[in-house]
């Protein structure tokens, strides 16, 4: 299998929102926000602690903190720019350097569509497994997964199980999360034992780590403590971090776009001066996952507002030289079809022409609720073929083609000509699911829709692609593992 990472060249056409003065504009509003507003840290004394004795103001009564500027510039400098993300087979490691544009899926979906029916249901562990094993076999994709979770498992120890799975399924890199919060401690007590027995010790756990630490921001402008404090546990360890904000705009940030901006990066700017003033020269990835209500609906509103915001936080994180993650491929579709593609073309296209490390969010529906097997290969395609676009057009001697025009001449044609059969394949997308075929090769075919050949082809997949999984042993003393914190967590966290 090919690397899934698309290395930008210099004729990579770009799409720009701000100039360099309404960068700085965004970055003075963010400041502003974080001294005079600031973030709240529940369930977080420590943390509120560790802030107050690196220089930040806090109101403890109101778990508030508030940053200086001098000290969110200094963290920025201090933060490790670039961050490797390691897979159980080194061939899938992959690096986030800037100058590669990478593909992932959607996480924690609750629902799947079922493959026969087309029905939704809630995701049980064999969907976790068979939607990892189709991410794991389509070349765009860079990560494993875990695109859904496992509902039929109990909830106190779910989030082991979809980690499990997610390894045993995929040979490229993935995560884990933790949930519920009151049990983070424990679980990333039980989930470091997991990955020690994947990596075979803990001092090769820490030279290749398998998994980072994270939180996510509730916002506007609010951190649940316990996760932060699970990331900088795992900061100290050595494991790269990330900070993600996933607003939406009109209901936790402002409904104007520029607004949206400033809430959302004032929130990863909190979350990453925190880790470096735990942990300084941590290295950290950005997540700017912005979003806009549907001012009718009251649910997650897909359209060109979102595109243009993922693009414009590209441009912001490369304002601060971070890796950046937005999201893409997003769509308020409940089914595969006409919607469903043109809402994620549309939202993957901008913030690819903007240079993201990571677009994020393949493979699910209607606002990220719902995993679809269709929608993973269609949004295969849909990587290849914008992929594809932005590479540009190599101009030079050959590509001019002056020699074979002057020999064609006036009324000729270029079918037979030996420099379109040396170029075509590299000059020309080829789709393995869109049907460029007459109308009467098609119906002869089955006239077969795009979805219907998706569908065969995750179908085929899952018949077919079988990556290797963990030795017997280390399944062996996972189960255990996972046994255990069952036995030894609180049954009634939810």
């Amino acid at each position: 299998m090919k690397m899934s990472g698309f290395e930008k060249p210099s004729l990579m056409p770009s799409f720009q929102v701000f100039s360099e003065d309404r960068l700085d504009a965004i970055h003075s509003a963010s400041l502003d926000v974080l001294e005079k507003t600031g973030v709240k840290i529940l369930h977080g004394e420590a943390v509120l602690k560790m802030l107050k004795e690196n220089g930040c103001d806090v109101d403890f009564e109101k778990s508030v903190v508030f940053f200086p500027s001098y000290l969110v510039e200094e963290a920025v400098r201090k933060t490790k720019k670039t961050i490797t993300d390691y897979g159980r087979n080194p061939k899938y490691d992959y690096k986030l350097d800037g100058r590669h544009i990478y593909f992932t899926t959607d996480t924690e979906t609750v629902n799947t569509v079922d493959l026969k029916t087309g029905e939704w249901r809630p995701s049980t562990k064999e969907d976790f497994e068979k939607l990892t094993r189709v991410t794991d076999a389509l070349e765009s994709y860079a990560a494993g997964g875990h695109l859904t979770t496992c509902l039929d498992k109990p909830a106190n120890t779910r989030c082991l199980h979809d980690y499990a799975a997610a390894l045993n399924s995929t040979e490229k890199p993935c995560g884990w999360s933790v949930y519920p919060p009151e049990l983070a401690s424990q679980l990333t007590d039980y989930a470091l034992e997991i990955a020690t027995a994947v990596a075979g010790s803990e001092k090769r756990l820490r030279q290749r780590p398998l998994g980072g630490g994270g939180f996510c921001t509730e916002s506007p402008l609010k951190f649940e403590g316990r996760y932060v404090e699970t990331t900088l546990r795992l900061a100290e360890l050595g494991f790269p971090c990330s900070v993600a904000s996933m607003p939406l705009g009109g209901a936790t940030a402002p409904v104007t776009l520029a607004g949206s901006l400033v809430v959302t990066n004032a929130e990863v700017l909190s979350g990453l001066s925190t880790i470096q003033l735990a942990c300084p020269g941590t290295s950290v990835g950005v997540h700017y996952l912005m979003g806009s209500l549907d001012m009718k609906t009251g649910l997650w509103g897909e359209g060109p507002e979102e595109a243009l915001l993922c693009a414009a936080a590209v441009e912001i994180g490369r304002y601060y030289g971070l890796c950046v993650t937005v999201n893409g491929f997003l769509t308020s579709a409940k089914m595969s079809g006409a919607q469903a593609s043109y809402e994620k073309t549309m939202s993957t296209l901008l913030p690819v022409l903007a240079g993201a490390d990571v677009v994020y969010g393949s493979g699910s529906l209607n606002g990220g609720i719902t995993a679809s097997f269709e929608e993973l290969v269609i949004d295969d395609e849909i990587c290849r073929a914008l992929l594809k676009a932005v590479r540009g057009i190599d101009l030079n001697d050959e590509t001019l083609a002056l020699d074979v025009i002057h020999k064609v001449g006036p009324s000729g044609h270029y079918l037979a000509e030996k420099h379109t059969l040396q170029h075509f394949k590299e000059e020309h997308f080829f789709p393995e699911l869109a049907d460029r075929s007459s109308y009467d090769s098609w119906k002869k075919s089955g006239g077969k829709s795009l979805v219907e050949k998706a569908r065969e082809k995750a179908e085929r997949i899952l018949e077919e692609h079988w990556p290797t999984p963990l030795d017997t042993d280390v399944q062996k003393e996972i189960s255990e593992i996972i046994r255990r914190a069952e036995d030894e967590l609180p049954k009634s966290a939810a």
